[in-house]
């Protein structure tokens, strides 16, 4: 049976280029990590290292374990934190992906959560759908905050839809477009537009395209970002309109007025919890999974007790 030690010594020696400095960050003598380094080579038969008087540089072989290692040694870490947190009840740390257009309902969640569980401490990743969806997958956080439809095919992975996000126009605050209470496509296609798109998959992007075309109209779009603070950044600059997901009642940025799109209302994506199925009843997901099933709830408010969840 493999024993997580050696590959945790192997680790430490890839990152720090040679078992002298790692032996410093480990505390632990040379002879020790050599033959741990020794012991894996012989397990596989492979050789994991070129010995070079730079230093340990990894094979073809060794940077692969490098990645397993590294993910089963993350994934043993989640185990032990998991574990102390069954035993001392409600402490921990939970770990949070979330997306740029739902930080306000994570930071409504971890208020909540903090006037239950005072001891609960909170390890937050912000980036797009698919970057959280692969931190999610790789078990690095518990779970995340992202726009359906999801990307990843892991099987054990659940979601919970919460709310259905509008599209909003950002434009200047003193644009002659401003002074309108909304904006039509026909309007738009005769502006400059920036459109959100996702780096893998279908989404906003397509939806708008389509019903700019569905409108027999060919929207100007100078522009297609992944992030969110990019797209309003080019807005502010007055280099075009940028076509956002919004929660609706979300203030605009400084500088720009947020405008409705009547004729998109079904292009946004819609916000949804997704987390691992078998971590659910973990003491440090489950009061998470409760408040959002609230949210979630037809009427629900948070703090109140859904009796299903949305999945």
């Amino acid at each position: 049976m493999l024993k997580l030690k050696p590959l945790y010594y192997f680790k430490t020696v890839v990152e720090k280029g040679s078992i002298s400095a790692a032996s410093q960050v480990l505390y632990t003598a040379q002879p020790p990590i050599s033959k741990a380094l020794l012991q894996l080579e012989s397990h596989w038969e492979l050789r994991l290292f070129e010995r070079t008087p730079r230093g340990m540089i990894p094979t073809d072989a060794g940077r692969y374990l490098y990645q397993r290692a590294s993910d089963l040694l993350q994934l043993a870490e989640s185990i032990e934190g998991e574990m102390h947190a069954f035993r001392e009840g409600q402490c921990g740390v939970l770990r949070i992906g979330c997306v740029d257009m739902a930080t306000g309902l994570l930071a409504g969640a971890i208020a909540a959560l903090r006037a239950d569980y005072p001891e609960r401490q909170f390890s937050l990743h912000q980036g797009d759908p698919l970057f959280l969806e692969e931190l999610l997958e790789r078990r690095q956080i518990d779970a995340a905050l992202v726009h359906l439809p999801l990307t990843l095919t892991a099987s054990d992975v659940d979601s919970m839809a919460l709310q259905q996000l509008c599209v909003r126009a950002l434009c200047l605050a003193d644009d002659p477009l401003a002074e309108a209470s909304s904006l039509s496509l026909a309007a738009l296609a005769t502006h400059p537009l920036v459109l959100l798109r996702r780096q893998r998959g279908f989404g906003m992007y397509e939806r708008v395209l389509a019903c700019f075309h569905d409108a027999g109209l060919t929207p100007d779009v100078v522009a297609q970002a992944s992030d969110l603070p990019v797209m309003k950044q080019l807005a502010r600059q007055g280099v075009a309109i940028a076509l956002v997901p919004s929660l609706g009642d979300s203030p605009p940025d400084t500088g720009l007025v947020a405008l409705a799109v009547p004729e998109l209302d079904g292009a946004a994506d819609r916000l949804a919890l997704i987390y691992h199925h078998s971590h659910a009843g973990s003491a440090a997901l489950r009061p998470l999974l409760s408040y959002f099933m609230a949210v979630a709830a037809p009427g629900g408010r948070p703090g109140e007790k859904a009796e299903q969840p949305l999945l």
